[in-house]
């Protein structure tokens, strides 16, 4: 995949816009906010490309990692078998719990 793929994060949540802001100073990728979006988006983090195709959870920080200065080893290593499913299972207890605080502290 190319460099054309939107990264959809979750700007009110604290957590994920720290991370994010770090990430917008070392890369050359689209960030959107998508704290206004269906629960799909906030739920994990995305990547979005033209073609419809999308990266979800670990699979759009690998996408992240690798094109994003001095993040190229990271992206590599959680890239292995073993390391992305742990990866997998780790983000998505931190996912479910990043998710729910963000529903519970942002009601309108």
């Amino acid at each position: 995949m190319d460099n054309n793929g939107k990264v959809l994060f979750n700007e009110k949540c604290s957590i994920c816009n720290f991370e994010i802001k770090h990430y917008k100073k070392r890369s050359h990728l689209t960030f959107d906010d998508c704290s206004h979006m269906e629960d799909k988006y906030l739920k994990k983090l995305h990547v979005v490309f033209d073609d419809e195709k999308e990266l979800v959870g670990v699979d759009a920080f690998i996408y992240i990692w690798k094109r994003t200065k001095g993040y190229g080893w990271l992206g590599k290593f959680v890239g292995l078998p073993i390391i992305k499913q742990c990866a997998i299972f780790a983000y998505s207890i931190l996912a479910f719990l990043l998710f729910w605080r963000f529903k519970i502290f942002n009601r309108s």
